[in-house]
């Protein structure tokens, strides 16, 4: 039981939004949580399941913040080198520190583990009320359950491959132990996934996308299969054609997912419902319930607010790869997710304020200190005003509309290898909203070769999804990491060891005497 102390303390309190209790009061009757579950009600139950994006947020500095940590081993976002000890450094260099950035990996894997065995209690213990139209409304709500499980699960075998198999609270009373990822897709992943499409509704429960469609769950799925289809388990054509047809029946038969006309409308606090979103973390800088880190991460520590003459000293956690900047289209979406020059007070005192303090002018990325484009994708979260807050609003996009039409793109064209006539016209309504045509920047051909699409395609989703948290995902199940960080690869961690993943928390390590992931 010892080895599993670990694994125990990651369910967090499922039910914390769904009573309170007066520890004065005299106990009157005990009842049991497996009793408490399977006696929910349909109210009780929603209460249940939206606990469980708590714990996939993880509380501060969380889920958005722990996977974009891990984007600086990619080609698109970078660190601060000026900050001394900046523990970033280590995934620039694709050799992550075991001790310098252990929090990174005690976190996610305590909080995907939390979302886990939540859900389990909920999956194996809830009990299906009586009637037709009562039982599917139920079932429909627990498919969230399923795709939270499936999700978090996805996240954990891209992280650290091999991880433990927990299904139910009987797998928690013996030794844990690593299991397969390949096991870990087929028993958890696929499974949970499935019911989740199967289940889940065509409209978000809530009315926006901080609860999932089935559409969410077909696209999640879709992706699923077309990582398997690459590095680790490399199962290749047959899955790039499952990946196909599940996104292919995202693109066909749904009806509620719109692509947004206008790109940086995603991005506006008071858009963030768009029906584009599949599924999303929803924060909210004023409960501080679940705030985002879209404050001051994102902004230099010498960031001047000419709106309130200001210098709001951001933290300057990420900047743009000055290559990924370069080399970005010049069109609509640059414009939006880069700030190329600012206002800073490293610039000229261009006046002074009624009560004598200093007005700074603007500086370009080049003549900065830090000489890095910012990143500015997510700036409207923070009020409208940028590096004012440690916490933000808006959200974290997991799935959106746009993912299901790159997947299809990819994965039909790699099973087939020729490029289809709704494969070209998925990736032109990207670019012709990013305004190609307007700019003069080539559309992709209906005459393209496969090879030459495929790398069209890539492009497309690093541009499209950019700081999105997705980039270093693909360069792994693609093998790219050696062409896309070559300046990098040699004699890092991961090209020593032959493997892209994190290493386990070492707090797992000792109670469970666990190999650790080569490397660590």
């Amino acid at each position: 039981m010892k080895k599993l102390t670990y694994l125990a303390t990651l369910v967090g309190s499922l039910f914390l939004a769904t009573s309170c209790v007066d520890l004065d009061q005299e106990p009157q009757s005990f009842i049991t949580e497996e009793d408490y579950i399977a006696s929910m009600d349909q109210s009780a139950l929603e209460n249940a399941v939206s606990a469980l994006y708590n714990n996939l947020w993880g509380s501060n500095y969380g889920f958005n913040c722990r996977i974009q940590r891990i984007q600086v081993c990619a080609d698109e976002i970078t660190y601060r080198a000026a900050k001394a000890g900046n523990e970033l450094a280590n995934y620039d260099r694709l050799s992550p520190s075991i001790s310098a950035n252990t929090a990174d990996f005690d976190n996610t894997w305590k909080d995907f583990y939390a979302v886990i065995n939540n859900a389990n209690k909920l999956i194996n213990k809830s009990a299906i009320p009586e009637g037709a139209e009562a039982a599917k409304t139920f079932e429909s709500t627990l498919a969230e359950a399923y795709f939270l499980r499936g999700l978090s699960y996805f996240y954990l075998v891209r992280m650290y491959g091999d991880v433990p198999l927990i299904m139910s609270d009987e797998d928690l009373a013996n030794d844990a132990v690593r299991t397969p990822v390949e096991e870990i897709y087929n028993t958890a992943i696929i499974p949970s996934l499935k019911y989740a499409v199967e289940n889940l509704p065509e409209t978000p429960r809530v009315g926006n996308s901080s609860t999932p469609t089935k559409w969410a769950a077909e696209t999640c799925l879709a992706d699923v299969y077309i990582t398997m289809a690459g590095w680790p388990l490399k199962k290749g054509q047959e899955y790039y054609a499952l990946a196909a047809e599940v996104a292919k029946d995202v693109l066909d038969n749904n009806g509620y997912h719109k692509q947004e006309a206008n790109y940086e409308d995603l991005w506006k606090e008071a858009n963030k419902n768009s029906s584009e979103f599949m599924f999303c973390l929803h924060h909210s800088h004023a409960n501080k319930v679940m705030a985002s880190n879209y404050g001051k991460s994102y902004y230099p520590v010498n960031f001047f607010d000419a709106s309130s003459n200001t210098v709001r000293s951001g933290w300057a956690d990420y900047y743009a790869r000055k290559e990924a900047y370069l080399n970005y289209p010049d069109d609509k979406r640059k414009e939006w997710n880069f700030m190329a020059e600012w206002p800073s007070s490293e610039g000229e005192v261009v006046g002074t304020t009624s009560n004598g303090k200093p007005i700074y002018g603007t500086i370009t990325w080049e003549e900065s200190s830090d000489g890095l484009p910012c990143i500015s994708k997510y700036y409207d979260y923070d009020q409208g005003y940028p590096g004012q807050n440690a916490q933000a609003n808006g959200v974290t996009c997991i799935y959106r509309l746009a993912d299901a039409k790159l997947l299809y793109a990819e994965a039909s064209t790699r099973a087939t290898g020729s490029v289809n006539s709704q494969a070209v016209e998925a990736v032109r309504s990207l670019q012709n909203r990013a305004g190609y045509a307007e700019r003069g920047i080539p559309e992709v051909s209906t005459s393209v070769s496969a090879d030459d699409f495929l790398n069209i395609v890539s492009n497309e989703r690093n541009y499209e999804f950019y700081a999105e948290m997705r980039r270093w995902f693909e360069l792994v199940r693609t093998e790219q990491v050696s062409v896309k960080r070559a300046e990098t690869w040699n004699g890092s961690l991961f090209q020593t060891q032959n493997h892209y993943y994190f290493p386990i928390p070492s707090a797992q390590i000792l109670l469970t005497g666990w190999t650790n992931n080569a490397g660590y």
